[in-house]
């Protein structure tokens, strides 16, 4: 984790941040290390714009969103991973698919670099004293792409603790049993930093109450093994990260390895075998058969941070090899369930082992890279001085895949070399009758040895007219190329699925090949945005804000998985249909469309207060109040349209258009987040709700299926027990936290129904929300 020492280096040289000072901290625990934590919080509060906060990002951009230690302990979350889940609504930019999780942004550590999140990920939020997000214009000045937020996460300076976490999870409706074991140690100290991190999760499978068997088999007296609704999932998870000073330079190696088994039994149940003989189609049932997916994947980095001067450099350095191992087999020849099954790291080395062996389908990647990071101040101007940021990188990557089923073996390489630039220019000053102006220009060119060239130039404005408003417009052209994965994926034959034809408008059951194309060309995109941020009221902690963004994209790449009458036009040979015209097999791996052309407006307000009586602090501690901060995101789509081929209609995806065999793109978008923290107890609420979307199916087009989500609601609510002092005198080894959960409390879900309210086979509530609604307990205690 670079840099996460108690004074970054970077904070030497860099101008005044201006960061909105985070509320005081409540007091949670009666420890030595915790009352100087307050103390140091609270002397974050009342620092002037000449010195700089703790960890603070080398930037004049004020941060969109700034949460304490207060706000993140509310949140409920056992590790970093689950608060960035949280606050994914604040993560999510203008150029965030519909309907998805925002991408993980740009992460620094005190204002530093860091070779990832994963670095970082399993840390105990106990350990943070604030977050900040960013704009995407910071990511340009830390040597990043322009399409991410940038999230600074600001590291308690004097924190060492043994984390202990059990959970589980229930869902009433079926009982499914959800079980987590987290073992984390950290210590923070002056000039080094070292944690382990050992997790363990375990998710069971649910089986459906009737399966059909292979009528190739013949008659047995053996029991047909039901197939799965929601598979077995055994994940564990070991890390490991060591930061030091060495006087100058910070020093940060870290190493991660993941090791996870999906467990499934593939089939069908009593209903499809009658649709199978409707449809002229009884032999294409393969018979309940047993799947492991194994995966495994070993992280290495290495991250240098320090000065030359006034410049801030930085070095990154890192290691990546992942296995992905399918394994298909007939149940009834010794495919079963494993209790607990969790693959080797041998498995990095695995092969299908022949074009014989037709029951797997292995892929494994392997990357090196690396990347160099200079920034500091080129030209002093009247209005501030010019600053640059350069960073130049290399990759050496690797994928080999196996089908033999398929008749697939590739073996493909790729090497890059890159060097990006960004220069900030000011033009005037905020002493100027038109306020702080700004332009800045960036530019990037990548070359592959598989496609050449490709580059990205574009420019930004920032204006802060008044101090109140800042605005920020930004402009650029890109190429990007398909990623190895898109390429050269192994092909997988997934027999006996439950898919929904919207040419006839019947459900027919398929078999589906997804995997790599290695047709795919590099996408070509022209993207514009346009942000305001206001914060009306100075003496308040509201923030206001407002973006548009268009994106216009010559040949993107998109999986189709819906069999429409416009797809099945534009790429014929991704379709297979029977003698009658039913539709019997689909490939849903990426092609390339002719265009997509996004448009969308996205507001939202973050209001942070501190309320109630100042009540007195342990010994040692400041004088601490109640919290309350929410975040409303509202998003409004105002264009999505493609073209799947040259000369083939546009489609509208808002309006009855659609790829996907979930629907559409929802118009209208609201996102809720918020949390209550007292000394006591502290609550977190999560929901989300978006409009329905219409799709046109049947031979004449004039049946519509509707597809609605509802809306989401999860809960959390977390319990002090070191608070509970009656409990404390009773047992006083009990000393954690205690929370309590519902996510899905409504029990919202995919819902489709057509124009008489039926609901398709292909969409019954059994197949798209196996699992509903779940209930959970998470005991956490921390030994110092």
């Amino acid at each position: 984790m670079g840099g996460l020492s108690a004074t970054p280096l970077l904070a030497q040289s860099a101008p005044p941040s201006t960061a909105t000072p985070s509320t005081v901290t409540p007091a949670h625990s009666l420890t030595t290390q915790d009352a100087a934590e307050a103390k140091a919080s609270a002397q974050d509060e009342i620092l002037v714009t000449a010195h700089r906060q703790h960890g603070a990002v080398a930037t004049d951009i004020p941060p969109q969103v700034t949460l304490n230690s207060a706000a993140i302990g509310a949140l409920g979350a056992a590790d970093l991973h689950e608060v960035f889940e949280d606050l994914a609504p604040e993560f999510k930019t203008g150029e965030s698919e519909p309907g998805k999780d925002a991408q993980t942004p740009v992460v620094l550590v005190n204002g530093q670099r860091i070779a990832g999140f994963s670095s970082i990920r399993d840390l105990p939020p106990e350990a943070v004293r604030r977050i900040e997000v960013f704009p995407e214009k910071v990511a340009l000045q830390y040597g990043y792409g322009a399409d991410q937020k940038v999230v600074n996460v600001v590291l308690r300076s004097n924190y060492h603790a043994l984390t202990l976490l059990g959970r589980y999870t229930a869902a009433p409706e079926n009982w499914r049993g959800i079980y987590r074991a987290k073992a984390d140690l950290l210590r923070i100290g002056e000039h080094s930093h070292w944690n382990i991190d050992l997790d363990y999760s375990h998710i069971d499978p649910l089986f459906a109450g009737t399966t059909l068997a292979d009528p190739a088999t013949g008659a047995t007296s053996t029991p047909v093994p039901a197939h799965t609704l929601a598979t077995q999932n055994d994940d564990l998870t070991v890390s490991g990260d060591l930061t030091r000073d060495f006087g100058p330079l910070t020093a940060d190696f870290a190493s991660r390895l993941e090791l996870g088994t999906l467990q499934s039994r593939l089939g069908l149940a009593d209903e499809d075998g009658d649709l199978l003989s409707q449809q002229g189609s009884p032999g294409l049932i393969s018979g309940p058969r047993y799947r492991s997916d194994q995966h495994v994947d070993a992280q290495t980095s290495l991250t240098l941070n320090g000065h030359l001067d006034s410049w801030r450099w930085s070095f990154i350095g890192k290691l990546d090899d992942t296995a992905h191992v399918i394994r298909t087999q007939d149940s009834a020849s010794g495919g079963h369930f494993d209790t607990v099954t969790i693959p080797s790291p041998a498995l990095l080395d695995q092969r299908c082992e022949g074009m014989a062996n037709l029951d797997c389908v292995a892929t494994e990647t392997r990357t090196a890279s690396g990347d160099a990071f200079l920034n500091g101040k080129l030209l002093p101007l009247p209005a501030g001085s010019i600053s640059a940021s350069l960073r130049a990188g290399f990759a050496f990557s690797g994928i080999r895949s196996e089908s033999p089923a398929a008749g697939q073996q590739q073996d493909r390489d790729r090497n890059e070399g890159n060097i990006q630039g960004n220069f900030d220019i000011p033009i005037t000053s905020a002493h100027s009758p038109v306020g702080k102006l700004s332009i800045g220009l960036n530019g990037e060119a990548r070359q592959l040895s598989d496609f050449g060239t490709l580059s990205t130039f574009g420019s930004t404005l920032q204006w802060a007219p008044i101090k109140p408003v800042e605005i920020i417009a930004s402009v650029r052209s890109e190429q990007q190329a398909p990623t190895l994965e898109q390429l050269a994926n192994g092909i997988l034959d997934t027999p006996d699925l439950r898919e929904f034809d919207f040419v006839t408008g019947e459900t027919s059951i398929v078999r589906r090949l997804e995997g790599g194309n290695s047709a795919l060309t590099p996408s070509r995109a022209r993207i514009g945005n346009l942000r305001i941020q206001v914060n009306p009221l100075r003496s308040t902690d509201l923030q206001l804000s407002a973006e548009y963004t268009i994106t216009h994209t010559h040949d993107p790449i998109v999986a189709i998985t819906a069999a429409t009458t416009a797809a099945m036009a534009a790429f014929p040979e991704m379709f297979t249909r029977n003698q009658d015209g039913y539709l019997t097999g689909q490939d849903t791996s990426p092609v390339n469309l002719a265009s997509r052309d996004q448009q969308q407006i996205r507001w939202g307000l973050n209001y942070s207060t501190a309320f109630g009586a100042s009540l007195p602090g342990a010994p040692g501690k400041a004088p601490t109040r109640d919290q309350f901060q929410i975040a409303l995101y509202d998003t409004w789509r105002l264009q999505d349209d493609v073209v799947l081929r040259d000369g083939l209609p546009r489609l509208d995806l808002l309006d009855g258009g659609f790829l996907s065999d979930m629907g559409g793109t929802p118009r209208h978008e609201i996102e809720l987040q918020t949390t209550i923290a007292t000394r006591t107890w502290s609550a977190d609420i999560n929901a989300r709700w978006q409009t329905p979307t219409t799709t046109q199916s049947g031979l004449a087009g004039n049946d519509r299926l509707t597809f609605s989500q509802g809306v989401t609601v999860n809960l959390r609510l977390q319990i002090n027990l070191a608070e509970q002092h009656w409990l404390v005198h009773a047992l006083p080894f009990l000393r954690g936290k205690l929370n309590l959960s519902a996510d899905n409390v409504l029990g919202a879900h995919t819902t489709v129904h057509d124009g008489n309210n039926s609901v398709p086979l292909a969409y019954s509530e059994a197949y798209l929300n196996p699992t509903g609604r779940t209930f959970r307990i998470t005991l956490r205690k921390r030994f110092h």
